[in-house]
């Protein structure tokens, strides 16, 4: 399976944005995470998590916190090409759940998070059971 369906628009923030920008760009996208960019290429990701625990929890002034104070640097990627299963290799692999995806130049294209696959995969195993309970009564052994 494809990664297209995840290349919608990333939200993206830049190293200088501060914190409450980002965080009301996250409320209002209801997105738990931003792609951090320079030049359009991704150079790291902020959470939610992130924010809580390096900001609130250290006691910094959202307003005068920049993203590059609380940016993890150089995160997983996933190229445009690569598979479902890529993807999840890597998550497992690297203990991540979101992961941007990115064209040949390092531009951010999309992002596929793990509730996105858990949706996808068990929309696709739905569809599986109903295609076996829909044949149970069949003639035919499968």
């Amino acid at each position: 399976m494809s990664l297209s369906r995840f290349e919608r628009g990333a939200i993206v923030a830049e190293l200088t944005d501060d914190v409450v920008s980002v965080a009301r760009r996250m409320r209002d996208f209801h997105v738990g995470c931003v792609v951090v960019v320079r030049e359009e290429r991704v150079i790291g990701i902020v959470t939610d998590r992130d924010l809580v625990l390096r900001v609130m929890a250290e006691g910094l002034d959202p307003s005068r916190t920049c993203m590059e104070d609380v940016v993890t640097y150089h995160p997983a990627t996933l190229a445009r090409e690569d598979s479902i299963e890529t993807a999840l290799v890597m998550m497992r692999e690297r203990c991540v759940r979101r992961l941007p995806i990115v064209d040949a130049a390092g531009k951010v294209t999309g992002i596929v998070t793990a509730d996105d696959l858990i949706s996808l995969l068990s929309q696709e195993l739905a569809d599986l059971g109903a295609g076996i309970r829909e044949n149970v009564d069949a003639t035919e052994s499968r």
